[in-house]
């Protein structure tokens, strides 16, 4: 019997060309253990169809029958492995496709994508991956430092590390930039420690400066003033000091008024605050001291004057005279 020059060359252990294969739909149906020997198809379309146990075909590879079972032959422009293992350092111009584990027992450098859906090992004392950006943007080096125990994330232009995780110590250090919670509402969360609170969130911290004026909730006394404050979390501390030059318009019951922040409109919020020095004050009786007091819901805290006779009654501007200065302190909660 005769025999074309195909059956031959497939007898003769020769690759017979039967055309593309999309290997997202089989198209044409493929089946594993099923086909001639030394027939073979391009992939045309990557896919995950089953052959025989592989599924990681991508376009350009090959599948090839070898008489008992399909094969797939790596032929596309893009690594698409299994498990790849790289003695030496491995160097990647393109993009990587890895689908299980990669090891190397040298250094990773990779200048185009990869993808790595399974674990990454470098078994090599202190081995480096390097992440380049070849359009002219700034280089940075990650580094793993086996031998002393510390993961880094390495800013190659600088010079200087940026991020040390240390894994002996558990500790984590920032050690150039700062800390940054992008996201308004998210901070350090202390809930492991357990404790009984309604929040162990530590969401805020702020520092900087306030104008506080000395006002009667209508007219404001003319004055030099400065104040400080900071905010840890819902609790304000505020300083100030104000000195009068006029009292103006002002008459009756006289308040600090411009705090940072809104007093929580809570009895408990409000907290208390200290008079700690005054200047050129016209109260009325010896021993009478100043105190200050957050106001409910609102930016001013009220000025009384305490008597260790009469009591506590609102500071009146009368009181505070035109030449009058205060310095104290308050804190509050918002």
């Amino acid at each position: 019997m005769l025999k074309t020059v195909s059956s031959v060359a497939n007898a003769l252990g020769a690759l017979n060309y039967k055309g593309t294969w999309n290997a997202n739909t089989n198209t044409p149906t493929l089946a594993s253990g099923v086909g001639t020997q030394g027939d073979y198809y391009v992939v045309s379309v990557a896919g995950a169809t089953d052959l025989d146990g592989i599924t990681n075909w991508g376009v350009g590879d090959w599948a090839a029958f070898n008489g008992s079972v399909w094969q797939r032959v790596e032929g596309g422009a893009d690594g698409n492995f299994v498990n790849l293992t790289a003695t030496g350092t491995a160097t990647f111009d393109g993009d990587v496709d890895i689908n299980s584990d990669l090891t190397v027992d040298g250094n990773l450098e990779v200048t185009g994508t990869s993808t790595l859906n399974g674990n990454l090992e470098i078994a090599k004392d202190n081995p480096k991956i390097t992440l380049n950006d070849t359009d002219g943007g700034t280089q940075t080096d990650f580094s793993i430092s086996a031998n002393a125990n510390v993961f880094s994330i390495y800013n190659e232009t600088a010079a200087v590390n940026t991020l040390r995780i240390f894994g002996n110590t558990q500790d984590v250090r920032v050690e150039t930039g700062n800390l940054v919670i992008a996201t308004s509402g998210k901070g350090i969360d202390f809930s492991a420690t357990a404790g009984t609170g309604t929040s162990e969130l530590l969401d805020d911290y702020e520092e900087g400066t306030w104008t506080p004026t000395i006002t009667d909730l209508t007219n404001t006394v003319t004055a030099t003033s400065q104040g400080t404050y900071t905010k840890v979390g819902r609790h304000v501390v505020c300083g100030f000091r104000v000195s009068a030059s006029s009292l103006g318009s002002a008459s009756g019951a006289i308040y600090i008024s411009g705090l940072p922040f809104t007093v929580k409109n809570d009895n408990g919020a409000r907290c208390t605050g200290a008079i700690g020095f005054t200047q050129n004050l016209n109260l009325s009786a010896a021993g009478q001291t100043v105190t200050i007091f957050p106001s409910n819901n609102q930016v001013y805290a009220a000025l009384n004057v305490w008597d260790a006779t009469v009591g506590t009654s609102g500071m009146q501007a009368s009181e505070l005279s035109a030449t009058g200065a205060l310095w104290g302190s308050l804190e509050y909660f918002v």
